[in-house]
């Protein structure tokens, strides 16, 4: 029993603890994605201003930890290094190094953030609401869609469309029929640098008496379907997205074209909404189309004479729907884009 004891004793050996080391690789593209100018500017920042690197897109966790490597290890040379620094990823570095390019946020940005809650989804960066040169409004509806086209630089409308949708009677739309729908209205759409939507409800519950009326709750599946399709087709395009089976090809980034404004604001903006109730647009975009022709300053839209008489000579429903749209259009220019303290401070009085 004794030896038996020893021998037991003799293979018992302390445990070591292995803490296995961790290599981040990023993708041959991540350096790529920028230009020397780009590289310089990242780096300069990285390694000459880390106090003030907390004004842009880092934790204060990855701050500590990129500024005791730093410490360390002295500066970083390439941006690829930063994959050394524990806990960053590539997404982590490719967001770090965008929003220094981006620049410090400016004051004149944190107006808008005075309105409550989420008013964008996604986010507007910095560098994209200075570079976009045009932005399309898309308004959909059940039986319609409508756009609308601004020129930033001029605050112009170029272009301001309705779509009618025809629907087989007594047909129910399948998936493959609302495609060819969205790629109809998606192959007419103008390219723009930016598009923007009403958000959608997350429900499908209809609102009023009666929420789970299964007609309604048919309706509103088929729109979201048709605002789904919209919005991949729009990115896939903007994106130029080519499929394939080797992950070198396939390995660009995902760049999110299509924005959803919060559905309350044109109302609130503009006062088409009187209690729970929206009243009818027509009245407010002739005053708007007035106030533009007798004010030719940059505050104020420009609606080109043409497309002036082609809104005054639609039917009323058609009207409301392209007033609709419009509205979307000046409120997503004036609180996202120009970020106009009037408009935002209008909205703050009025409840948002």
């Amino acid at each position: 029993m004794i030896g038996v004891l020893n021998y037991r004793t003799y293979l018992m050996i302390p445990r070591c603890r292995i803490n296995p080391l961790v290599q981040r690789f990023y993708s041959n593209d991540f350096e790529k994605k920028f230009t020397d100018s780009q590289k310089e500017k990242i780096l300069q920042v990285i390694n000459e201003d880390i106090i003030s690197l907390s004004r842009y897109e880092i934790s204060k966790v990855r701050l500590k930890k990129l500024s005791d490597w730093l410490g360390k290890n002295g500066q970083i040379q390439t941006i690829s290094d930063i994959k050394t620094v524990d806990t960053f990823t590539e997404k982590l570095a490719m967001k770090l190094c965008n929003s220094i390019l981006d620049g410090p946020k400016k004051e004149n940005n944190n107006i808008s953030k005075k309105i409550k809650g989420q008013i964008l989804q996604p986010s507007l960066s910095e560098r994209k609401r200075q570079s976009c040169k045009s932005v399309l409004a898309v308004y959909i509806a059940v039986n319609s869609v409508c756009w609308v086209l601004i020129d930033r630089e001029k605050y112009e409308v170029n272009e301001w469309q309705y779509y009618n949708i025809e629907y087989p009677n007594a047909k129910k739309l399948q998936i493959t029929d609302i495609l060819d729908i969205a790629w109809d209205i998606t192959k007419t759409l103008p390219v723009a640098d930016v598009y923007v939507m009403k958000a959608e409800a997350t429900s499908l519950r209809a609102s009023g008496s009666d929420p789970n009326n299964p007609k309604v709750l048919g309706v509103n599946l088929q729109k979201a379907q048709l605002v789904a399709m919209i919005v991949a087709l729009i990115n896939a395009k903007s994106n130029d997205v080519k499929l394939s089976s080797s992950s070198e090809e396939t390995s660009q980034d995902f760049t999110q074209k299509v924005y959803f404004l919060r559905p309350t604001l044109p109302y609130r903006l503009y006062g088409t909404l009187v209690g729970n109730e929206h009243v009818s647009t027509e009245q407010t975009v002739e005053n708007l189309l007035q106030e533009a022709n007798q004010d030719k300053t940059t505050s104020h839209v420009n609606v080109p004479e043409n497309l002036v008489t082609m809104f005054r000579n639609q039917k009323d429903l058609r009207k409301d729907m392209l007033g609709h749209c419009l509205l979307l259009a000046l409120t997503f220019m004036d609180i996202c884009v120009y970020l106009n303290k009037d408009s935002i401070t209008k909205l703050l009085k009025r409840g948002e």
